[in-house]
């Protein structure tokens, strides 16, 4: 952002992105002057509260954390493994996660996210916990009614008031994908609440 001359921004991040912008607000806050995270926990959270119902869920999470399986599997037959609906994602939006899907140097790069997650990312919401350390920024968090965030971790918003004291937050009548289901009600959400950026 330096770099394309912002010294102050918002910021949004949905599932594995929102890790990166929470982080990025942790560890500059005089940089984040508001954040939005879409379908996520902080993931030091969601590794404490795993239960069998999470392993089971999610159990992904943890076959991706080892070495070179993972896209060997996946990049065997990348349709069966990520499936998706044309009918919910748009045309055009699941046609750029086909091309993505098939692309081995993209599968590795999400895989080697997920590796960082159960590593360096963990450690570092670990250390921030111990730390003190909180969000500066307004929160707003936002989830799909049709996915499994809340019924695996409960209350969303109570979970992140430990990372912040300004959040605010609700879910969207949509599955995972809340961009392409939903764009208008996403839209709204966002504008209202970066408004002033």
């Amino acid at each position: 952002m330096d770099y394309l001359g912002f010294d102050r921004f918002g910021l949004v991040g949905h599932d594995r992105g929102a890790y990166t912008a929470f982080r990025t607000a942790m560890d500059h806050p005089a940089s984040v002057s508001r954040l939005a995270i879409l379908e996520a926990i902080p993931i030091g959270d969601a590794l404490a509260l795993c239960d069998a119902r999470f392993a089971s869920a999610w159990w992904h999470w943890f076959f991706f954390a080892q070495p070179e399986k993972p896209e060997q599997a996946i990049l065997a037959n990348p349709d069966a493994w990520y499936g998706g609906d044309p009918a919910e994602m748009g045309a055009e939006a699941y046609a750029d996660f086909l091309a993505s899907i098939h692309d081995p140097a993209t599968v590795h790069g999400m895989i080697e996210d997920y590796r960082a997650g159960l590593g360096i990312d963990r450690q570092h919401d670990e250390d921030d916990r111990a730390a003190g350390r909180k969000l500066e920024c307004p929160l707003l968090v936002l989830w799909s009614a049709y996915d499994d965030l809340e019924e695996l971790h409960g209350d969303v918003i109570a979970i992140w008031r430990e990372w912040s004291s300004n959040v605010q937050g609700n879910s969207l009548n949509c599955h995972h994908h809340m961009a392409e289901e939903v764009p208008e009600a996403l839209a709204a959400e966002l504008g209202a609440f970066f408004h002033d950026e």
